[in-house]
């Protein structure tokens, strides 16, 4: 009996050594950037995966380093090895699990840039690090390497941090692009980032809205004027930790903001000749002139990301009395002035917002 209670004893221990084997997440990225891997025979793509996975051993990589050929009906990871673009994929089967990517790309200096994009899913939470290493073929060396893509920020500074973001880097298995792609739960769609390969490092080359079109149409239908949106910016105005979207033209004398709840695109406010933005705690508006001794300000109120109201405060002045006269109506109904008052301080006190818009496409400098 104590002789197979030892053996049991052993199997466990053994069965512990084998799950503490694999490298997590976590212990890669903080120390992928402190270790050069050497002894690198060449630039071929499993040769480079399987020297990074001597050091930072992961269970996606074995798998598919002992299986590179084809996927086998059953296997735990669905598999994609293409040695000709220089790209190798293991994806674990399930709502849990690890998968991981590798890509190289050669450098017109002779040396090649070895990209490995690690990935570990827990239900609909995705968690991703990408790596990047210079393969110098004198030396037989992967060298860590920074550059515009591991500095990537992402556009929507979530409240909940890297859990309430749905951050993916997308490793090109056909051409040369990489993309990092950001999604937006309430929009039902994403924003791209994409950086094109030159021949030595991933550049900055623009930024894709799944329906971009739609934002300077919706712009063109209000006041019949073509606009270039050229900067955007996400903010999330009603507070329910969902981005709305805000656009400008190369100036920044042009800007529209939109609401993106449930995929439908809303124009909430936008800038035109003598209107400007407004804002208050719990809305975006507009205001401007509307003649001489007039003043017009229309809110819009979200709430989830959706338009609930439209209030207007229509001011004029009334040379008679000599005093301005107010107007309000909410979602078109004219209101007393003790109900448009009351829903005016509703809204909260006036404030004012200054973007910082990022670029949609990459400036030649």
């Amino acid at each position: 009996m104590k002789k197979i209670l030892s053996i049991l004893a052993i199997c466990c221990i053994c069965s512990a050594a084998v799950a503490q084997e694999f490298t997590d997440i976590d212990q890669i990225r903080e120390g992928w950037t402190k270790k050069t891997i050497t002894g690198v025979k060449n630039d071929k793509i499993l040769t480079l995966v399987t020297a990074f996975n001597k050091v930072w051993h992961t269970q996606p990589a074995t798998f598919l380093l002992k299986n590179p050929v084809h996927n086998e009906e059953g296997d735990e990871y669905n598999t994609n090895v293409d040695k000709d673009n220089g790209y190798v994929a293991a994806y674990e089967l399930g709502d849990d699990g690890e998968s991981f990517s590798a890509r190289v790309w050669k450098r017109t200096n002779g040396h090649s840039l070895f990209a490995y994009m690690f990935q570990r899913l827990r239900g609909m939470a995705v968690h991703q690090i990408i790596l990047f290493y210079d393969y110098d073929p004198a030396k037989k060396t992967l060298t860590p390497e920074q550059n515009e893509v591991t500095r990537f920020k992402p556009s929507y500074d979530h409240p909940k941090g890297p859990i309430g973001l749905a951050l993916t880097y997308q490793l090109p298995c056909s051409g040369e692009d990489l993309v990092v792609q950001e999604y937006f739960t309430n929009w039902y769609t994403y924003i791209q980032h994409v950086y094109e390969w030159d021949g030595m490092n991933l550049q900055f080359s623009k930024v894709k809205f799944e329906k971009k079109n739609a934002f300077s149409r919706e712009y063109y239908n209000m006041y019949n004027e073509e606009v270039i949106f050229t900067n955007y910016m996400l903010y999330d105005f009603d507070g329910d930790e969902e981005p709305e979207l805000w656009l400008a033209d190369e100036s920044e004398d042009t800007q529209a903001i939109f609401s993106m709840a449930e995929g439908k695109i809303n124009m909430i406010a936008c800038t035109y000749y003598k209107i400007s933005l407004a804002f208050r705690r719990n809305a975006v508006g507009t205001a401007g002139s509307c003649g001489t001794g007039c003043f017009e300000t229309h809110y819009t109120v979200l709430k989830d990301s959706k338009p609930i109201h439209e209030f207007d405060d229509h001011q004029e002045w009334d040379f008679d009395k000599d005093e301005m006269v107010h107007t309000y109506a909410l979602d078109d109904k004219e209101l007393s002035q003790s109900q448009g008052k009351k829903f005016l301080d509703s809204l909260g006190e006036g404030c004012s917002i200054y973007p910082k818009f990022r670029p949609l496409y990459h400036r030649l400098k």
